[in-house]
């Protein structure tokens, strides 16, 4: 029949469509042509870049940055460092500062318009060695810059940007943008090259403003990407490098691979588990874009206007911001006429419309309860999924499809109950309403995501317009009312696709919301050409138990083992006020390795001592650790003086007996006042920060907290000017990366990972009175 058929069509549109967002390419090898990228070649400087953890200001850091200069030096370029303490004062939490050490070497233009500034981080997390984040962009950019010498010469400046301590408030970023007056938002445009996740195609998820003038770049090798991403995304808390370059009104594209996040920030983001695809993808995508901007006149982008644009299929559409509101006007109008013509010959009553469009709502609506009660059911199930820190767990394609199976069947049971109430002109009318209604509003709300209805809707009116020209027993009367399906299938699709690993399974039932909408559309033209009420009843419920029973397996088959480890969590914390050393853990269902360091008891008192670990839900599983060697902090007066406002205390702090990557001061608020404090270097007079609380949400005394990241290895000076009649009690608190291996009798098992950011961490307290 030809109505099977369109839809059959149309789901293998679908799936096409949905592939070529998450495939990637086959990696090319050392021997690849010198001016060509080769993931081969750059995984070489990975393998050196991820040997261990390599968090700021830590020696293993120190050899990363070391490995990226002698690299640019043997590319015939100049590397320089930029050496700079940047401040962060803190409102909700305590006040941030780092010494950072950027790395900047120019590939030289022949006839510069601008610069394209190529960017990616050195640093990684505490928890894990950072082979995908950020040592696959830094392998990435390293390789683009030998392609770019080994080619002919461009005609803008390429500028190689290796920030520091990204992972800690892109420190390295926004000391870059402060200390670098030569910026030019006019002329200067951003490539940014990170990543979420340790496997996927490349992703362009962000640009700055005058989007159209960058966009373009891409069109010779377009990666995943949509404008939808790029309006959700800054709307959320969310930062990279690329955050701060836009705030100072620099536009550019900011690129990353955001699947496997069950990897992400801990142990497994590691060279055995880099994708090679994934490296090959992005670098050869970055690499393009990077030729196609450094060939343009840059000093044209500082004029160009905002855009829209998405992939369907291989190939990127994009046109003027402009034609949004054009575009959802024309798709109204459609609407009203198609409606009109319906109603003109009969074949159209708006009661019943009326009636259907009140009910498609329940379907999205349910959809999303779909998404959030699988999650909980499999935390019941999988406790340990709760281990997940970023809600993904090794393997989520089964249950992802289970989950969609479900909505597949919510959304055939509104199609078929909109058949015995409606005609199936007046169901696509009804879902035609819904289209159009989310047209205006995202044309108004968010421009950047509105081609998903827009063109949608174009097809629904132009569907409902021919379905009604046909002559009822037209056996192309139900293709044409698959029509709308068609942008559906190509635009909706992807997006779907892509949302799974970007938001993960704990947030699913956004992505089941489109994909609700889609399963409408495909299977208006079958449902009203089911027969009876009982077969259609049998449809749906061989679904609904179908996706129960995949949900099942999917749970059952992912497992964790050598391959795939389950995530733990495990620190080391000295009180040196009392002379006693624990094993702390976060974890809320401790397994036997946990279990062999902690006696099973849970505090949620730890944050008194060790102000850096608030209470998790439950508290913190705690046992006896033996006393060894770890940084600990030192604090010594340097002055203290009365001064009009009150106390002036000046500070020499550091850390002794090991190298700390952070050194924290907190201040007991109940009997003293702090007024300012202020950070010795930091330059114009920013390291100025105000007084108060900043740590009001904790319920301990320490409720004013400084933090430096990367101390240098002498140490700070910090001046206190406080208000109080008594003495004043500060804590000082170390952190080194890695736990102190004299005291771990039994190693991290291979089928064992730690958590994302709360484990493989040492850290030291002690308490001060002036």
């Amino acid at each position: 029949m030809p109505a099977l058929s369109a839809v059959a069509l149309l789901a293998l549109i679908a799936a096409f469509c949905g592939f070529t967002v998450q495939s990637t390419p086959v990696p090319s090898g050392k021997d690849e042509a010198p001016t060509s990228f080769s993931a081969g070649r750059a995984k070489e400087h990975i393998e050196q870049i991820a040997r261990a953890p390599h968090p700021s200001g830590s020696e293993a850091a120190d050899r990363v940055r070391a490995h990226v200069e002698g690299e640019l030096r043997k590319l015939g370029l100049n590397p320089s460092v930029q050496e700079a303490t940047e401040v962060l004062p803190g409102s909700a939490a305590s006040h941030l500062a780092g010494r950072v050490h950027n790395i900047t070497a120019t590939v030289p233009g022949r006839s510069s318009t601008g610069r394209i500034l190529l960017v990616a981080h050195t640093d990684s997390t505490s928890s894990g060695p950072g082979a995908s984040d950020d040592g696959l962009g830094v392998g990435a950019v390293l390789e683009i810059a030998r392609v770019l010498k080994a080619g002919e010469r461009t005609r803008n400046d390429v500028v190689l940007l290796f920030t520091d301590a990204e992972e800690i408030g892109q420190l390295g970023a926004r000391a870059y943008v402060r200390n670098t007056p030569t910026l030019d938002p006019r002329r200067d445009v951003v490539i940014n090259i990170d990543a979420r996740g340790t496997t996927g195609p490349a992703v362009m998820f962000q640009t700055g403003e005058r989007s159209a003038g960058v966009v373009g770049a891409l069109g010779d090798r377009p990666p995943v990407t949509t404008s939808l991403a790029d309006e959700v995304y800054r709307l959320l808390p969310n930062e990279t490098d690329f955050t701060h370059f836009r705030d100072a009104g620099l536009t550019g594209l900011n690129f990353a691979v955001i699947g496997g996040s069950s990897r992400y920030h801990s142990t497994e983001d590691d060279i055995e588990h880099l994708d090679s695809g994934s490296l090959q993808d992005l670098g050869a995508t970055a690499l393009s874009a990077t030729r196609s901007l450094a060939g343009a006149d840059l000093e044209q982008v500082a004029g160009a206007s905002d855009a829209t644009w998405f992939n369907v299929g291989p190939v990127l559409v994009r046109y003027p911001a402009g034609a949004v509101l054009p575009l959802a006007g024309a798709a109204l109008l459609a609407a009203v006429a198609a409606g009109w013509y319906a109603r003109r010959r009969r074949a159209l009553r708006p009661r019943k419309v009326a009636v259907a469009a009140a009910a498609f709502p329940l379907v999205l609506v349910a959809a999303g309860a779909i998404g959030w009660a699988s999650w909980q059911v499999l935390l019941l199930v999988k406790p340990a999924y709760g281990r997940f820190t970023h809600g993904d767990p090794y393997r989520p394609e089964l249950i992802v499809a289970a989950m969609v199976l479900l909505v597949v069947a919510v959304a055939w049971g509104w199609t078929r109950w909109a058949r015995t109430r409606t005609t199936p002109v007046e169901s696509l009318a009804a879902v035609l309403v819904w289209l159009v209604a989310l047209t205006l509003a995202t044309a108004l709300a968010l421009p950047g995501a509105c081609y998903l209805f827009t063109w949608t809707a174009l097809a629904g009116a132009a569907a409902l317009a021919l379905t009604v020209r046909l002559a009822e027993e037209s056996p192309w009367r139900p293709v044409a009312l698959a029509l709308p399906g068609l942008p559906a299938a190509v635009l909706i699709v992807p997006l779907v696709v892509l949302l799974f690993p970007a938001v993960q399974l704990a947030s699913a039932a956004a992505p089941l919301v489109f994909a609700a909408l889609v399963a409408v559309l495909l299977l208006l033209p079958p449902a009203h050409l089911a027969g009876r009420p009982r077969a259609g009843l049998a449809i749906g419920l061989a679904l609904a138990l179908s996706g129960v029973a995949l949900l099942g397996v999917g749970a059952a088959v992912d497992g964790t083992d050598r391959g795939h480890p389950l995530p733990v969590s495990l620190m080391y914390a000295r009180d040196l006020d009392r002379s006693r050393a624990y094993w702390v853990s976060e974890n809320a269902d401790p397994d036997s390795w946990v279990a062999h360091y902690t006696d099973g008891a849970r505090t949620s008192d730890l944050e008194k001592s060790i102000p850096a670990l608030p209470a998790p839900p439950g508290g913190h599983l705690v046992g006896d650790a033996p006393a060894v060697a770890v940084a600990e902090p030192v604090v010594r007066t340097v002055s203290d003086e009365r001064v009009a406002d009150g106390r002036r205390l000046t500070l020499s702090v550091s850390a002794e007996r090991g190298r700390s990557v952070l050194t924290a001061l907190y201040v007991d608020t109940s009997s003293t006042e702090v007024v300012k404090a202020n950070l010795a270097g930091a330059p114009g007079g920013s390291g100025e920060m105000p007084g108060g609380e900043n740590r009001s949400y904790t319920a301990t005394p320490w409720k004013w907290g400084f933090v430096h990241a990367a101390p240098p290895a002498e140490g700070f000076t910090l001046t206190l000017t406080v208000r109080g009649d008594g003495p004043v009690r500060l804590l000082a608190m170390t952190e080194e990366a890695g736990l102190p291996a004299s005291a771990l009798d039994r190693p991290l098992p291979g089928d064992r990972a730690y958590f994302a950011d709360e484990a493989g961490l040492s850290l030291a307290s002690r308490t001060y009175t002036f």
